[in-house]
């Protein structure tokens, strides 16, 4: 995954100088040439090498982030949602706990708690280990296909097709998000700049 390629796909991700800046002071946006080669880390890692696969993790981060504008859900701002893939609270937590660099600094924020028994704080305290770390923070999406989805969401978006990425994000097995025509626009410019037919 290049930045170029990136780029196409995201075309508001060339740069930074208009991303908002919200109160925590840290400006969250990031360029497709700072997100590629993290984007590729975690395919890497995570074995998506089909780029069925790939268009479809690329299309849902640069949708729900706007173009990697953000990694906090900051509308309507709820506890704990967010890194690049903008996924809720829950997985954020079994994503953290996944990441052995991370277990153990989970385990003080959590005790051990679901992700219900704990407070709005300790939600955010749980994101915040992941997007202080770009590797993690753009290494989300890998990690939900992977580790959250059904192997036969993934055998449809690896033969590419329209009714794998509506099951992608309607599965609630899965994303379990409506299907759209912005959402569906990024899509296919990824399959389209990913050469896939």
């Amino acid at each position: 995954m290049s930045a170029s390629q990136l780029s196409s796909i995201a075309p508001m991700a060339d740069e930074c100088a208009l991303a908002p800046q919200f109160s925590t002071g840290t400006l969250e946006c990031r360029t497709a040439a700072q997100a590629a080669p993290f984007i590729s880390q975690s395919f890497s890692h995570y074995g998506i090498i089909t780029p069925g696969e790939q268009a479809a993790i690329i299309a849902l981060m640069a949708y729900e982030t706007v173009d990697f504008k953000y990694h906090i859900n900051q509308f309507p701002g709820r506890p704990g949602q967010g890194t690049r893939n903008m996924q809720m609270a829950a997985y954020n937590l079994m994503y953290a706990e996944s990441i052995p660099e991370l277990a153990p600094k989970v385990e003080i924020v959590t005790n051990g708690r679901a992700v219900d028994a704990l407070s709005d704080d300790q939600q955010n305290q749980v994101r915040a280990l992941l997007i202080s770390n770009e590797t993690y923070d753009f290494g989300s999406g890998a990690w939900f296909l992977s580790q959250i989805c059904s192997d036969s969401i993934r055998q449809q978006l690896q033969l590419g097709s329209e009714a794998g990425w509506e099951a992608y994000l309607s599965d609630s097995g899965c994303v379990g998000t409506t299907v759209t025509q912005d959402r569906t626009a990024y899509w296919r410019r990824a399959m389209q700049i990913l050469g896939v037919q």
